[in-house]
């Protein structure tokens, strides 16, 4: 093993449940009772266009860039001042720190929080570098190869998203899987070549 490459959501903090609920969380702001509707609609739309629905569905008295900017504001305090580690998930990092693996992070997410939730949980200082942008598309990770030195074959992945998986894979990565809030986990066990806690990645 050359290198280990992290994704944050679902991977390294345990995200994934605000991030289900972060709708109705905020609409319950406003006094809104909404269902468990607006979450499932939230998987399908940008924060902008939630933020549109929103006002219309629910009649909030503010404009649909208020509304978009108090939604981001939750997401960013959670990062910064709550957001915890997935389980399982330090011993692995410092299991690729002691073998001397270089660790570095591939996220769709906002850097800045990222090194805000990091250095809250002083983790940063095991990931050589962050890199953020589209994991549906290889140039981000055929990035952070050229940023390793390391052949793809020689890099391991450590994932719960599905096309991030097959991303990684299509280049000739080998993955680990995250268990996470998944519809398809067993489509997505399947298809990765370990799971965290089966442990045989070490031995890659």
């Amino acid at each position: 093993m050359k290198g280990a490459i992290f994704d944050v959501d679902g991977t390294i903090l345990d995200t994934m449940p605000m991030w289900a609920t972060l709708a109705q969380d905020y609409l319950k702001t406003k006094g809104v009772n909404a269902s468990n509707e607006i979450n499932i609609r939230m998987l399908s739309f940008t924060v902008p266009q939630a933020a549109v629905y929103m006002k219309e569905q629910y009649g909030l008295e503010i404009t649909p860039e208020q509304i978009e900017c108090e939604i981001q504001k939750m997401a960013e305090d959670f990062y910064r001042f709550t957001a915890p580690l997935k389980g399982g998930i330090l011993d692995a990092i410092q299991f690729l720190h002691e073998g001397k693996i270089p660790m570095i992070v591939a996220s769709s997410g906002i850097k800045e929080l990222i090194e805000a939730a990091f250095a809250r949980l002083g983790i940063e200082k095991y990931f050589s570098a962050i890199f953020t942008g589209d994991k549906n598309n290889p140039e981000l990770f055929n990035h952070c190869l050229s940023f390793l030195n390391a052949p793809a074959e020689e890099v391991l992945v450590f994932e719960d998203g599905i096309h991030a998986i097959k991303t990684a894979k299509g280049i000739g990565m080998k993955t680990v899987l995250i268990k996470d809030i998944q519809l398809n986990y067993g489509e997505i066990k399947e298809l990765s070549d370990y799971t965290l806690e089966d442990e045989k990645w070490k031995q890659f």
